[in-house]
C-alpha cells in the first residue's frame, strides 16, 4: 500500500449508468427522501419471480407511507418467455434481474433475491419445493428477513392452487415458514450469529377478488381484513401512485407488462395470515419512529429537518443531516444504525451537488490491466469541500485539498484492475435448479461495480463513497451514453454454429471468432473432442507477441457414430501448458435497462441423424418476439432465408416450399392481419405454414390463427418427463421422413409445451397428446389440416427450446413438419 500527498484532486459520482444526462436529483425528491427519514417501519412483500411484484402496494408504502419497502423474489425469473429478443435461460435471468432494479428505482423498493432458479412453470407448490430443495430456500427466506429485519411481511399469492403456479405458491409457503423460524435461535445457526434472531409483527396476504371472487368485504375493520387506498398523489414527484406504479411495472417489458396508468383511488386488501389483529391500519400498535429504541427526540430532529428544508440552497440540511447522524449513534441498534447512517451519508452526497466522473478509454479491460482515468470534479454550490482521500486498490492518495465554490478540477491517475472476471456473482456455481453461490451474497441483486473509494467533508460531514468507473461516448441519435467498465478474460470466442443436426452428410464446417482483449507472447487453441469428432486440425498456434485482435478461424471436421457429440475449447499461451476455457461472452444491451454482460463456456453440439430420404427443400422463416430455430436450421445445412414481415406479398412467399411462423409472432406483429391473410392463400395453393406458439392474452391480434376455427388456451405439460401418447400410428409426421418413437417424445429441456389449441374444428387432425402427472392427455400441443392444396400446423411444443438444447426427438418431429406436404 502507497500513500501519495497531493494538494489537488478530484471526486467522482455515482453515475446512473444509462446514458442520462442528469447528475443529481431534483431538490423536491431529495426532500422526499428526507421526509422518510421520519419513519423506520420495514416491510417485505413477497413472491416468486420478477413481475409478481405488486407495484401499487410497493409505490404507496414507499412514498406515501415513506417506509422503506423491499421485494424478495425467489428466483430471477430465467425460465420464462421473452417478448423483446431471443434470449433465454441465463441471459433471460440476466435481464430480468436488471429489469426488477429498474422498477424498484422507479417505486422506491430495495430488492432480494434466494438462491433458487426458475426452472420453468410448475403445476404444484410440491414440485417446485421438491426441486428447489425446500430446506435450501427457506433458509435463505430466513437469513434475509433476519438480515432485513420487516416489521411486516406481505405475500403476494395464496399458499394454494389458487396461486396459478407452483412458484408462486411456494413462495406463500415459504413465507408462512420463514415468519416463525426467523425468530427461533435454534434454526439456521449462522445466520443466527451474523443477523441475529428476528420476529415480524405481522404477515399479510395481498388478496383481491382475483383469487377471492366472493371476496368477504364485510369483514373489513373485524381484525382480518384491511381496506387500503393506494391511490395518492405526490406533487413533489409529479405523480400519481398509479402512474408511478404502472411506469415500474411496464419494466418487465420482455414479458410484455406494458400496462396504462391508474388515476384516482385505487384499492388494494390485506388479509392477515399471522400476527395480532389489524383493525385500520398494516402498522396498528407498532412504533414507526424512534420511539422503538427509547429515543422519541429522534422523530422531532429528522422532522426538523425536513420541515426546514431549502429547495434552492438543499446544501443547508447538511449540517442537521450530519448532527442527525451523530445522535443516532446513541440509541439505534447496530443493524439499523449500520443502514440508517447510510442513507443519511447518500443525503448529504445529494445535497451537497457535487459533480464528478471518473472515465477510462474502454469498457472493457482484463484482470491487471492498468487504465488511464481521466477524473473530472466540480463543486456546484456555495459549501467549501474537502477532498480528503482516494483509495483506487493498490494506492491511497490523501488530498487534504479545499474545493471552493464553482471550482472545476481535472486529474489523470493509473488504475489497476485486480478483479476477476465480471460474471454476475450467481452464474459463478450453478445447480439444476439452485444457484450454489457463496451464503454472503444470500438476498443480493447484482456485483457492485468497478469502483474507486472516496472521502469528502462538507460541512463537518465526512463521507466515503463508492464511485463507479465508466466508459462514455455519444450515439448520434440518443445522445451521451455511459456504461459500467467491465473485465474480460485475455480472450473470448464466439460460434453462430452451437447446436448443428447433421442431415445431409457428416461433415461439418465452423466458423470460431475470437476476441483478444489483451496482449499475449503467443496463442494456442485446443480443441477438447472425443475420438467421434475428427478435425483437421486440434490445435492451432496463431503468433507470437500479438496484440489486440479480431480472428476467423474457419474449422472443418467430421463426426463418426450415432450419439451426440460435443466440442469444446481451450487457450494457453503454451502447446504443453494445461489450457484455460475458452468463454464466450454475450452482452445484454436494451435501452430501458443497464448494459451487461456474462460468461459462459463455448462449445458446439453436434447431433447425427443422417437421413437420406431427407432432400433440399426452401425455407422461409418469420421471426416473432426472438427464437433460434431459424439459425439452427440454416447451421444444419437447410437453404432458409428470412422473411421481413414487414414486406411481404403472394410473389415472394411462392418462392418457399415452407413457411414457419416463430413464436409470439402474432402478438408482436402489427399487420398481423394482413400477413395471416396472405399464408391463409398461401396454404391454399400449396404451401405449409407451421405457426408456433402465441399467446392468448390482449395483444394477440387475429381473431383465429389457422383457416378453420381453434383458440389458443392456457393448457401446457410442463413436466419434460411426461410420457405421449400417440393417437394417430400412420399419421405422416411419426413416419417420414423420421420414424417417431416415444421415445424421442420425452426427457425435453424444462417442458413439453405451451399455450395449447382449444377446440378446434373437426378438420383439425392431432395426432398426439401428453400429460403432466395426474392429469388427463393434452392434445392440443400439434394440431394439422389440409386447407386447398396445402397444409397448416399450428404448434405449442416447445421446439424453442428443445432444438437449440440439442433434443434429436424433438427435431426429428420438427424435420417431419417441414416434409409435411412434400
Amino acid at each position: 500500500m502507497y500513500i501519495h500527498r497531493i494538494s489537488i484532486f478530484f471526486l467522482l459520482l455515482s453515475i446512473r449508468v444509462s446514458g442520462q444526462y442528469f447528475s443529481n436529483k431534483p431538490s423536491s425528491e431529495i426532500l422526499h427522501e428526507i421526509e422518510k427519514l421520519q419513519n423506520t417501519a420495514r416491510v417485505l412483500y413477497i413472491a416468486a419471480h420478477p413481475d409478481d411484484e405488486n407495484t401499487r402496494m410497493i409505490t404507496w408504502l414507499a412514498n406515501s407511507r415513506k417506509v422503506t419497502v423491499a421485494y424478495l423474489s425467489l428466483t430471477r425469473g430465467e425460465g420464462g418467455q421473452n417478448l423483446i429478443g431471443s434470449e433465454m435461460g441465463d441471459a433471460l435471468g440476466v435481464i430480468r434481474t436488471h429489469e426488477l432494479l429498474k422498477a424498484r428505482k422507479i417505486d422506491g423498493g430495495l430488492q432480494f433475491f434466494t438462491r433458487a432458479r426458475d426452472f420453468g412453470y410448475s403445476k404444484s407448490m410440491e414440485e417446485s419445493l421438491q426441486l428447489w430443495n425446500e430446506d435450501s430456500v427457506l433458509k435463505d427466506v430466513v437469513q434475509i428477513i433476519r438480515m432485513f429485519k420487516p416489521d411486516v411481511m406481505i405475500n403476494r399469492f395464496p399458499p394454494d392452487a389458487r396461486a396459478g403456479h407452483g412458484h408462486h405458491s411456494a413462495s406463500a409457503h415459504l413465507a408462512l415458514r420463514a415468519f416463525d423460524l426467523a425468530n427461533d435461535p435454534g434454526y439456521d445457526s449462522g445466520s443466527v450469529a451474523k443477523y441475529g434472531i428476528w420476529q415480524p409483527t405481522r404477515l399479510y396476504w395481498n388478496t383481491s377478488v382475483w383469487w377471492i371472487k366472493d371476496l368477504d368485504t364485510a369483514q373489513v375493520g373485524k381484525g382480518k381484513l384491511l381496506k387500503i387506498n393506494v391511490g395518492d398523489f405526490y406533487p413533489y414527484l409529479g405523480a400519481e401512485s398509479g402512474e408511478l406504479s404502472a411506469y415500474s411495472r411496464s419494466q418487465h417489458k420482455s414479458q410484455g407488462f406494458g400496462i396504462p396508468a391508474s388515476r384516482g383511488e385505487i384499492t388494494e386488501y390485506l388479509q392477515l395470515e399471522s400476527g395480532p389483529s389489524s383493525y385500520r391500519d398494516l402498522f396498528e400498535n407498532l412504533d414507526t419512529g424512534y420511539g422503538r429504541w427509547g429515543c422519541p427526540a429522534l422523530n422531532r430532529q429528522a422532522k426538523a429537518i425536513a420541515t426546514t428544508f431549502n429547495h434552492e440552497r438543499p446544501n443547508l440540511s447538511i449540517y442537521k443531516l450530519n448532527e442527525f447522524k451523530k445522535a443516532i449513534r446513541q440509541c439505534v441498534p447496530e443493524h439499523f444504525l449500520t443502514d440508517l447512517s447510510k442513507k443519511i451519508d447518500e443525503l448529504i452526497w445529494l445535497c451537497s451537488g457535487i459533480y464528478a466522473e471518473g472515465v477510462v478509454q474502454s469498457p472493457v479491460y482484463t484482470p491487471g490491466d492498468t487504465a488511464d482515468l481521466q477524473l473530472t470534479f466540480l463543486n456546484r454550490f456555495g459549501e467549501m469541500i474537502y477532498l480528503r482521500q482516494i483509495k483506487t486498490g493498490d494506492t491511497t492518495w490523501v488530498l487534504n485539498r479545499l474545493v471552493l465554490p464553482g471550482q472545476k478540477l481535472t486529474f489523470s491517475m493509473k488504475k489497476r484492475f485486480h478483479e476477476g472476471i465480471s460474471q454476475p456473482f450467481w452464474l459463478k456455481n450453478k445447480g439444476e435448479y439452485l444457484y450454489l453461490s457463496d451464503e454472503n451474497f444470500t438476498g443480493k441483486s447484482l456485483d457492485p461495480p468497478l469502483a474507486v473509494d472516496l472521502q469528502v467533508e462538507v460541512e463537518g460531514a465526512e463521507i466515503w463513497r463508492k464511485i463507479p468507473i465508466v466508459f462514455k461516448y455519444n450515439d448520434r441519435v440518443k445522445g451521451e451514453k455511459i456504461q459500467n467498465v467491465k473485465i474480460f478474460p485475455k480472450i473470448t470466442g464466439s460460434i453462430h454454429q452451437r447446436t448443428i443436426y447433421k442431415v445431409f452428410d457428416d461433415e461439418f464446417d465452423l466458423s470460431l471468432h475470437l476476441n483478444q482483449f489483451s496482449a499475449l507472447d503467443s496463442l494456442w487453441i485446443k480443441a477438447v473432442k472425443s475420438d467421434k469428432i475428427q478435425l483437421q486440425q486440434d490445435s492451432l498456434f496463431l503468433d507470437q507477441n500479438i496484440g489486440i485482435k479480431t480472428y476467423r478461424i474457419p474449422l472443418k471436421g467430421k463426426i463418426t457414430g450415432s450419439e451426440a457429440e460435443e466440442i469444446s475449447f481451450q487457450y494457453c499461451q503454451n502447446s504443453a501448458d494445461t489450457g484455460n476455457p475458452l468463454l464466450t461472452h454475450q452482452w445484454i444491451e436494451y435501452d430501458h435497462i443497464d448494459k451487461d454482460v456474462f460468461f459462459s463456456d463455448l462449445s458446439v453440439k453436434i447431433i447425427p441423424l443422417l437421413n437420406d430420404k431427407i432432400k433440399p427443400i426452401r425455407i422461409g422463416y418469420i421471426q416473432g418476439s426472438g427464437d433460434e430455430i431459424f439459425q439452427i436450421l440454416k447451421n444444419s445445412g437447410f437453404k432458409v432465408s428470412e422473411i421481413s414481415p414487414e414486406n411481404t406479398s403472394m410473389i415472394s412467399f411462392k418462392n418457399f416450399d415452407v413457411i414457419i411462423g416463430g413464436i409470439r409472432l402474432y402478438n408482436t406483429l402489427k399487420n398481423s392481419e394482413e400477413l395471416h391473410e396472405l399464408l391463409m392463400q398461401y396454404v391454399k395453393e400449396g404451401g405449409t405454414y407451421i405457426l408456433q406458439y402465441q399467446t392468448s392474452g390482449s395483444d394477440l391480434k387475429i381473431q383465429n390463427p389457422g383457416p378453420y376455427p381453434f383458440t389458443i388456451g392456457r393448457g401446457r405439460v410442463t413436466d419434460e418427463k411426461a410420457q405421449s401418447k400417440i393417437l394417430i400410428p400412420d399419421h405422416k409426421i411419426l413416419n417420414t421422413p423420421y420414424r417417431i418413437t416415444e421415445e424421442d417424445l420425452t426427457n425435453w429441456h424444462q417442458e413439453i409445451g405451451l399455450y395449447f389449441a382449444e377446440n378446434f374444428d373437426s378438420r383439425y387432425q392431432a395426432p398426439l397428446a401428453w400429460a403432466d402427472p395426474g392429469e388427463n392427455p393434452q392434445s392440443g400441443g400439434l394440431i394439422i389440416t389440409e386447407y386447398g392444396k396445402g397444409k397448416f400446423v399450428y404448434t405449442g411444443l416447445s421446439f424453442f427450446r428443445q432444438l437449440p438444447s440439442g433434443h434429436p426427438g424433438a427435431f426429428k418431429l420438427f424435420v417431419n413438419l417441414l416434409y409435411l406436404n412434400q
